[in-house]
């Protein structure tokens, strides 16, 4: 596994996007990729909270970032987006160099459902088999239907956010505090899948 830092340092301003066959993209018809809006919803979500990061999470010592979309990680199904957080303290240079599974990372697991928040808030807590923190994303709009399940949620320690594309605003009804993951050895399956989206 190459460098997570050095002379093979990732760029962390981007969002990455892992590189596998989606089975979606078989139920195109006449060669044609079929439109999705959950991905386009996703993509914007990204985009909008890496630039809020630190605003979110403002009492956070790990401000360093890695985006990466569309991670599938073995028996856990495919996390929309995955964001590592690392303490800012661990800066590169040529003599320091770390794989991702040996950096101290906060891994956040997201799942986003335009609808059927029920399916959701079970794949999301699915996925704190890898994640310090699972969030499960809905439309705003859909956030007062949801609310009324708030305790579920929080029983489950899924977070609940909603996502204004059109605005971009992010709302945090239930975040849950990082914890450690249910089997670890997933968490490094995910890390390692995401070095080899980073360094293909």
């Amino acid at each position: 596994m190459k460098d997570v830092f050095g002379s093979n340092m990732c760029d962390t301003s981007q969002i990455y996007q892992c590189d596998f066959h989606h089975p979606q993209l078989n139920l195109a018809g006449n060669g044609k990729i079929r439109e999705r809006p959950e991905a386009d919803f996703v993509a914007h979500f990204a985009q909008v909270y890496q630039s809020q990061f630190l605003q979110i999470h403002s009492r956070t010592t790990r401000k360093e970032t890695l985006f990466v979309r569309e991670v599938p990680v073995s028996g856990n199904g495919i996390a929309d987006l995955l964001v590592l957080s690392w303490a800012a303290s661990i800066a590169p240079s040529d003599s320091f160099s770390l794989p991702l599974t040996e950096v101290a990372s906060t891994i956040r697991a997201f799942e986003f459902k335009l609808s059927n928040w029920r399916n959701g808030m079970m794949q999301a807590h699915r996925y704190k088999y890898f994640s310090h923190a699972s969030i499960l994303v809905v439309p705003k709009i859909k956030l007062k239907a949801v609310k009324p399940q708030l305790e579920l949620f929080k029983t489950l320690r899924v977070g609940l956010w909603g996502f204004e594309s059109e605005t971009g605003s992010i709302t945090c009804l239930y975040t849950p505090r990082p914890k450690q993951q249910i089997i670890p050895k997933y968490a490094n399956i995910a890390l390692e899948q995401i070095s080899q989206t980073i360094w293909s």
